[in-house]
């Protein structure tokens, strides 16, 4: 299998942009385990996506070096 990795810079220069980004894979997580079960993909496990979104609000920051909001 071919691991799928979601690139984005540390420091954004458009937030907005990074918010929608972040809120649409925030989406993908919470809604994405039946369409990937369905595809005969594994869905991610709930521990995976936490630190995820860890990872999300300690390193993907605004310009000011406040996290991205995406919730």
């Amino acid at each position: 299998s071919n691991p799928t990795y979601i690139l984005m810079y540390k420091s954004q220069d458009k937030p907005a942009n990074a918010a929608h980004a972040l809120k649409f894979f925030d989406w993908a997580f919470a809604n994405g385990d039946k369409m990937a079960d369905d595809l005969d993909y594994v869905p991610l496990p709930d521990s995976v996506k936490a630190l995820v979104r860890k990872q999300w609000a300690d390193q993907i920051k605004d310009a000011g070096g406040k996290a991205i909001a995406y919730k």
